[in-house]
């Protein structure tokens, strides 16, 4: 049943779920504090549709019941509200710096606000879905106190940036955390948006945790899938081997997802979600800090990967092609090409950073070494001066005359595809 929603923070997360939502023929009414947010024209170009292939941003026309409005205005008009404001940690804890030995938690300074506010302005008890990622305990000790008489579900999103839409319509799952049963009309829309997709309820403290194990398990994933990598270009195996028996292991090693060569583990959740939760594990005195090992092998890994591309590079220039932390966005928080350059630049080193393929400028004449951070099509075929070195840990850079392409991890034989 469609239904009259509000979407308070408009954000890379909160703008996509304010559309598809509209696509799914909800009437909705959208929000934030920045008022340049308030417009689909502030859709990142990278967001992709439902379907996954068309732009997010073409199905946002006139004819979409989505309109944006004051909070005021938009608390007496709506059946439920989902608040999906930032929950930023602070830089040194994003995963683009070198890990420090301090922890914290994140910042819920604009959840607060956001929650005060609308207590104040609601006319009536409120059906709020909280949609920010937030660690255990914390609805229960901050979002509960502000909003007393008004029913809250914590129901997080499991989505990757640039398939927003796509995930939120064919998610494997729908988490709703509560006390009791869900609020009518939160539960509906979920419900409607993961159609056949499991539906599961649970107590906050149960839902705020599993979506951070959800997150920092990809963490550990890439991690492995990256120690795979750096030890078969030490002894010479064939990584993509090693991947492929793993990826198989569909009953005791689950799936094949996030098992391949690349960068470690990146984008505005993981990385941040692993130091958060490291910061958790110390104070509830978890003395093995498994999520600090996560984070210090990925950025060992990525300092590894840096010490390659010099020793390859014979003293070539340096040129790392992409920041973004995966193809097809524009996003670089977490990214490990952003913390690769900072550890080359902290060791000295010079090296000329290509944030997107629009950054690539005329075709280079002089040999260079490139690294490619990012495998964006138009990185990955770029036309090198002849001479050039490329460090592909993607094994995405086809082998061409004149240029030493070094696809880190690939050993001598082939996977055998039967």
């Amino acid at each position: 049943m469609a239904a009259t929603i509000g979407v308070i923070g408009l954000g890379k997360l909160g703008l996509p779920v304010a559309v598809t939502l509209a696509m799914r023929g909800h009437k909705v009414l959208g929000y934030d504090k920045n008022p340049d947010r308030m417009s689909v024209s502030a859709l990142s170009p990278h967001e992709r549709g439902i379907d996954g292939s068309t732009a997010l941003a073409d199905a946002a026309d006139a004819s979409l019941p989505l309109r944006f409005a004051p909070l005021k205005d938009l608390l007496v008009e709506v059946d439920c509200v989902f608040v999906l404001v930032e929950t930023p940690h602070q830089p040194a804890y994003e995963g683009t710096t070198p890990l420090p030995e301090s922890r914290a938690d994140f910042s819920y300074d604009a959840l607060t606000s956001v929650l005060v506010d609308i207590a104040r302005h609601a006319p009536r008890p409120m059906e709020i879905g909280v949609m920010s990622t937030v660690l255990p305990g914390t609805v229960r000790a901050r979002v509960l106190p502000l909003v007393g008489g008004h029913d809250i579900v914590y129901c997080p999103q499991f989505v990757a940036m640039g398939t927003v839409a796509a995930d939120l319509c064919a998610p494997e799952f729908t988490l709703m955390g509560c006390e009791g049963t869900p609020a009518p009309t939160v539960e509906s829309v979920l419900r409607g948006l993961g159609g056949a997709a499991p539906v599961l309820v649970m107590d906050y403290e149960s839902a705020e945790l599993a979506k951070m194990v959800y997150n920092t398990y990809i963490s550990a994933k890439v991690t492995i899938a990256n120690t795979v990598q750096r030890m078969a270009h030490e002894v010479g195996a064939d990584a993509a081997a090693v991947y492929q028996v793993i990826a198989a292991a569909d009953r005791r090693i689950l799936g094949p997802a996030y098992v391949g060569p690349g960068m470690g583990d990146g984008g505005p959740c993981h990385p941040r979600d692993n130091i958060a939760l490291s910061w958790l594990a110390r104070g509830v005195g978890d003395g093995s800090d498994l999520f600090t090992a996560v984070m210090r092998s990925r950025q060992a890994y990525v300092e590894w990967l840096g010490d390659l591309f010099v020793d390859l590079a014979g003293g070539r220039p340096l040129v790392l092609l992409g920041t973004a932390f995966k193809p097809g966005t524009d996003i670089e928080a977490g990214s490990s090409s952003v913390l690769m350059a900072t550890q080359l630049r902290l060791a000295g080193r010079q090296v000329r950073v290509v944030p997107g393929p629009a950054d690539l400028g005329p075709l280079e004449a002089e040999p260079a070494a490139y690294f490619i951070g990012n495998p964006e099509k138009e990185f990955v075929d770029h036309d090198f001066p002849p001479g050039s070195v490329v460090v592909d840990p993607w094994h995405r850079v086809a082998d061409r005359p004149d240029v030493a392409v070094h696809r880190v991890g690939e050993g001598p034989r082939q996977v055998a595809r039967r």
